[in-house]
């Protein structure tokens, strides 16, 4: 499939925008939500309590708008393994990696995110990209790293290499959702990988039930994460699936550099944390690769 040559900022645009900013809020509510103490909230009962959530809400909006729930029954291996891989396997690579590496270095490896989505779609071929939508990838990536970059130096160990594997999991559940798309709404799609999702995490979910202390758990950590459900599950994935459906896994990738810049945003507003020249400076490169996908290299031909 070739890259779109559509240079207008339009609602694929807009929506993954919005994913951006609701993953970039997550991370902030995410703290709250889960607890300060790692031991305050299992993270598989938390992630049962999101997915289900989540499931819940897609699953209801697909039946409000008046289509079936059902998917051909040819579809459910496809989906049920790129759940596994983009849901189950990348959350327990993320989790493991991000506590055995440090901070900076999960920001620097998640700037290549676009990168690997463009290199796996080109490797799939699902996508042949323009050279525009490279070079915005990598203006994306360089701008991303300016921005979480604060004199840390990065050293490759396990934990990264774990993060790494986690962020190519990622890369490929975007990639290789672009054909599914094809066949099942956005919607619906995201309804169905929530639910296998939940089923994978149950087990785990089942075996932290016993060590988990709900006396320690506040009315609000709660709602946060309903309120996380609501945003990064059922809003963020639906939009960013959607967004590939119209415009392709690469240009989709190019806006992920943003959901550090929302955090960064959001962190500022509800959390009083400050921003540095350096971070501005890194958002107006990332601004700037993404408006180098959008050029139309069909303009050439005019």
């Amino acid at each position: 499939m070739s890259d779109s040559n559509n240079s207008s900022f339009g609602l694929p645009d807009l929506a993954i925008v919005l994913t951006a900013a609701c993953w970039g809020f997550n991370f902030v509510l995410t703290k709250t939500a889960a607890g300060n103490d790692p031991e305050q909230f299992r993270i598989f009962i938390y992630n049962v309590i999101r997915f289900a959530t989540a499931s819940v809400l897609l699953f209801a909006t697909v039946k409000i708008r008046g289509g079936s729930l059902m998917i051909e029954r040819k579809m459910i291996p496809k989906v049920a393994a790129l759940s596994f891989l983009g849901i189950f396997v990348y959350q327990i690579l993320y989790m493991s990696g991000q506590t055995l590496t440090s901070a900076t270095n999960i920001g620097i490896i998640y700037s290549f995110m676009p990168l690997l989505i463009l290199l796996v779609s080109v490797v799939a071929r699902i996508e042949r990209p323009s050279k525009f939508t490279v070079l915005g990838v990598l203006l994306g990536c360089v701008g991303l790293v300016i921005t979480i970059f604060k004199g840390g130096k990065f050293s490759l160990d396990f934990g990264s290499l774990l993060f790494l594997a986690a962020c190519l999991c990622f890369a490929s559940y975007a990639v290789f959702g672009k054909p599914i798309l094809d066949k099942i709404p956005p919607v619906k799609l995201m309804a169905w990988i929530t639910l296998f999702g939940l089923i994978y995490q149950l087990p785990l979910a089942i075996w932290q039930l016993p060590s988990q202390s709900w006396s320690s758990i506040a009315g609000m950590n709660i709602f946060y994460v309903f309120l996380v459900a609501v945003l990064s599950q059922y809003m963020g994935y639906t939009l960013f699936y959607y967004a590939i459906s119209k415009i392709g896994p690469s240009k989709s990738g190019v806006y992920t550099n943003l959901t550090p810049v929302f955090t960064i945003i959001f962190a500022v507003i509800l959390r009083g944390e400050s921003i540095e020249m350096l971070q501005i400076a890194g958002l107006a490169v990332i601004i700037s690769g993404i408006a180098v996908t959008k050029i139309r290299s069909g303009n050439r031909q005019s």
